[in-house]
């Protein structure tokens, strides 16, 4: 009877996973198959990549091929163009044995590379998220590897970006309360001979005595979006600052906002530069080129 029930069990779970597979749809064309946002924000493909419990934006291919994302059970999934269609999401193969969670799908501006944070063993700590990476091979993607512990002693990650440079950019969480700047500040850590150097905070234009999260820094380092928390809806949302000739960094502009819910966290840029991502309540997405181009400052 024992048996009976088991097979019966494995049979239910089996069509169960075969309907799912027959269910998905077959998308055609960029984002997914998604039509694009005109004008205010929109959900991004509800109940297959927005839900209730993202913590992260998608991670996009340089290509627009490629989507990554963190899902509600705090695993990397993903979907890719095969034939022309986009395959039904699965999970990534570094993360589909083990039970340990990861988060914030990170991608180097040649696709080639990817960081993410985990609490996996192996790194500096096992008590406190760390940054890994794997690369990308001709048959998928390599285990992971923690990077350098001069970042990875540091607190708190979230969000990671990446410049063409190799330049990583992340929050720093003070949980001691003895920086200068806020409670979360946007650190910056150099590539340097394969391994990254010690982070360095940026500069006071950027960080304030509020708090300062999930940076997205543009693959030139020409500007760098953030979530900036302060005291309310007249100061909190999703800021931008442009780099000058000179190389230093600008008084920040909001660039989405007027409150934490409508701004959102961990903004993103897609790789065409045509799309903001980000969440809150759910992952959305809106056209933002235009704003970009009309709040850089003329010289």
């Amino acid at each position: 009877m024992k048996k009976l029930i088991l097979f019966n069990c494995m049979l239910i779970i089996a069509t169960t996973i075969n309907a799912q597979e027959g269910n998905f749809p077959k998308l055609t064309g960029p984002y997914i198959g998604q039509k694009p946002p005109l004008n205010a924000p929109e959900l991004f493909f509800p109940g297959v990549v927005s839900n209730e419990r993202n913590h992260s934006s998608v991670a996009i291919s340089p290509d627009g091929n490629e989507f990554y994302w963190s899902g509600e059970d705090r695993k990397i999934w993903f979907t890719k163009v095969d034939n022309g269609y986009w395959t039904k999401p699965e999970l990534i193969s570094f993360c589909k044995y083990d039970s340990n969670q990861y988060d914030n799908p990170c991608l180097t501006t040649d696709g080639k590379k990817m960081f993410v944070t985990s609490f996996r063993i192996g790194a500096v700590s096992q008590d406190k998220e760390t940054i890994w990476y794997s690369e990308k091979t001709s048959s998928g993607w390599s285990d992971l590897k923690p990077i350098s512990s001069n970042v990875n002693e540091t607190p708190l990650h979230w969000s990671i970006s990446i410049s063409d440079s190799g330049t990583l950019y992340f929050q720093f969480q003070d949980i001691t309360g003895k920086s200068q700047g806020g409670i979360g500040d946007i650190y910056y850590s150099k590539l340097v001979n394969g391994e990254y150097t010690k982070p360095v905070s940026m500069e006071p234009v950027i960080n304030t005595s509020g708090t300062e999260t999930c940076p997205h820094i543009a693959p030139d380092e020409s500007y760098i979006i953030f979530t900036r928390i302060l005291t309310g809806p007249e100061d909190s949302g999703i800021f931008i600052s442009y780099k000058n000739k000179s190389g230093n960094w600008l008084p920040a502009t909001m660039l989405e906002g007027g409150s934490i819910e409508k701004g959102g966290l961990s903004p993103r840029i897609s790789p065409d530069g045509k799309y903001l991502f980000y969440v809150t309540g759910g992952m959305w997405w809106m056209p933002i080129e235009n704003k970009i181009i009309e709040l850089r400052p003329k010289e």
